[in-house]
This record gives C-alpha cells, sequence and structure tokens, in this order.
C-alpha cells in the first residue's frame, strides 16, 4: 500500500506540472502575442521656428485627413486609420484578391532650447482579402514612407522647401 500511494503521489506531481507547463505555455503564447512588433517606424527633425507655427504647419500639413487626438497642450495629433488597398501584395492569381491596409500617423513635438522637435512615426496594419484572416487586422512594419511623406509635406508647409 506504500508503493502504491507514493506511485500515486508522484503521478499527481507528474500530472500538475504537466499542466502548469502546459498553462504557462499558453499564456506566454498570449501575453508575447500583445508585444509583437509595434511597427512604429519614425522620423524626427529639429525645426528653428517656434512651436506654435510648427504646430500650425502640422495642422495644416494634416488638412483632409480626420484626427482622433489633437491635444496642442500635450504636442501630440494622431490621425484616424486611413484605409485603402495594397499596390504590392495580392492573393494570387486564381483568387485575385487584393490586401487591405490602413495606416495612421502619430505626431508628436516638443519644444527644446529655442528649437522645436517634431517626430513623425505611423503605425500601418493591413487584412487579407479572405478567410478567417480577412476579419482582423494585423500589425505590420512600416516601410517609413508615410513618416518621410509627411516630414517633405511639413518642411514644405513651413517654407523649407
Amino acid at each position: 500500500m506504500n508503493h502504491v500511494g507514493l506511485l500515486a503521489g508522484k503521478q499527481k506531481i507528474i500530472k500538475n506540472s504537466l499542466s502548469f507547463v502546459f498553462l504557462f505555455v499558453i499564456c506566454a503564447g498570449c501575453v508575447t502575442r500583445g508585444l509583437g512588433p509595434r511597427s512604429m517606424a519614425s522620423v524626427s527633425q529639429y525645426f528653428a521656428e517656434d512651436r506654435q507655427m510648427v504646430w500650425d504647419a502640422i495642422i495644416q500639413a494634416l488638412e483632409g485627413i480626420p484626427l482622433e487626438v489633437k491635444d496642442e497642450e500635450r504636442g501630440i495629433v494622431r490621425t484616424h486609420w486611413v484605409a485603402g488597398w495594397s499596390s504590392n501584395k495580392t492573393s494570387g492569381v486564381f483568387l485575385e484578391g487584393q490586401w487591405h491596409e490602413r495606416t495612421r500617423l502619430i505626431v508628436t513635438l516638443i519644444s527644446e532650447h529655442e528649437k522645436t522637435y517634431a517626430s513623425i512615426s505611423s503605425q500601418r496594419e493591413e487584412k487579407a482579402p479572405g478567410g478567417s484572416q480577412a476579419y482582423r487586422w494585423v500589425r505590420t512594419t512600416s516601410d517609413g514612407i508615410p513618416e518621410r511623406d509627411f516630414l517633405k509635406k511639413l518642411e514644405h508647409v513651413l517654407g523649407r522647401e
């Protein structure tokens, strides 16, 4: 009886250990999935103009794009998602499906030593044309083009170009 009780105890320990490992693997997968690539490429630049002038130029450069956050006091602007179709990703010849893409810009403004620092970031997501992936947006890495294009537009508005 002593051996039977000892064997049952070892089985219980092994069973609990395996359950713990299984639970840990599942939870770790959930947690790390949220820590995946935030995928925010960014460009930044110092401007000699004062903060108010750069802020006004940012708002003017974003004209026509709906804004989700516009906080002049904190110096943060975030656009709504701008959606479109992928120009370089399709599902192939037979499916002829195009992937959806969406991008939003985040502009942060900081005054430092008589200069104004502007940081431009973007977030990009894509969605497949079919299957279960067609119902969820997946964060992807930005190629940096929206950030550079917006910086050029901002420089143009400030009369630097």
